[in-house]
């Protein structure tokens, strides 16, 4: 820990950078085009129990659905060259690659869980849970976007293999779009935005600001760093020794 950090009281009205403006733009991208897929999708799965309503709109949920699709698409080389080109993807993708740390930060957390610690893991800036997410959103989007092209491009499929494979594309397609619909509602969305004392809204993915009191708390490690990256020198009047 830096030998200097500010006032307990100025943490709650200091506030940094969580996350920048194209970080935020492709968050939001994001939202948008799994939210239209989502929406436009799972009603095939169920377009018996739709009947005539799912048969009546299926021409504009194919040409909705098949866009957002090209959107996450396009959405996905944007991201793929903004980590592998730009200073700050590079930082970003650094920051959010799983390590050794993790391990050991998780079977802490399940002690702090447990009552066997009174203090919870000093996360960087990206905790295990994020990290998975992260994974989880490149890894389902892959499948989703290779499923959907071989189901939209369905000709050139059955040309290159069995109508089998192509079955199992479509089973494939249907149920990762239910785990990500799950894993949202059950999972992001609780521990984001629902979960006591965040309620009713993080506002970090609109604004992309974080006060200090919350990265001390969360991000112990990137408070840390902060501290040092501000080179703070001791004041008597606004600064206290740490601990």
């Amino acid at each position: 820990m830096p030998e200097w950090e500010p006032l307990e009281r100025d943490l709650h009205r200091i506030t940094v950078t969580r996350f920048s403006r194209s970080a935020r733009i492709q968050h939001i991208v994001l939202i948008a085009t799994f939210t239209i897929l989502i929406v436009t999708g799972l009603p095939v799965l169920v377009a018996e129990a739709g009947g005539g309503i799912v048969r009546g709109l299926f021409a504009v949920r194919t040409l909705l659905h098949h866009g957002a699709g090209v959107a996450l698409i396009g959405l996905g080389i944007y991201h793929t060259v903004w980590i592998s080109f730009t200073d700050e993807g590079r930082r970003e993708f650094g920051s959010i690659l799983p390590r050794f740390k993790d391990l050991t930060d998780l079977a802490h957390f399940v002690r702090y869980q447990l009552g066997r610690t009174d203090e919870p893991p000093p996360y960087g800036k990206y905790d295990p849970f994020e990290k998975f997410e992260y994974l989880a959103v490149v890894w389902g989007s892959l499948i989703m976007v290779v499923t959907g092209l071989m189901m939209w491009f369905f000709e050139l499929t059955f040309q290159l293999f069995p109508k089998w494979a192509y079955d199992l594309v479509r089973l494939i397609h249907g149920y990762e779009a239910i785990l990500a619909f799950l894993a949202i509602i059950l999972g992001h969305l609780y521990n984001v935005h629902l979960k006591p004392g965040v309620w009713p809204m993080n506002r970090v993915w609109l604004d992309g600001k974080m006060t200090l009191k919350e990265l001390k708390a969360h991000h112990p490690l990137q408070y840390e760093h902060w501290l040092r990256e501000q080179s703070m020198q001791p004041d008597p009047t606004d600064a206290r020794p740490a601990g």
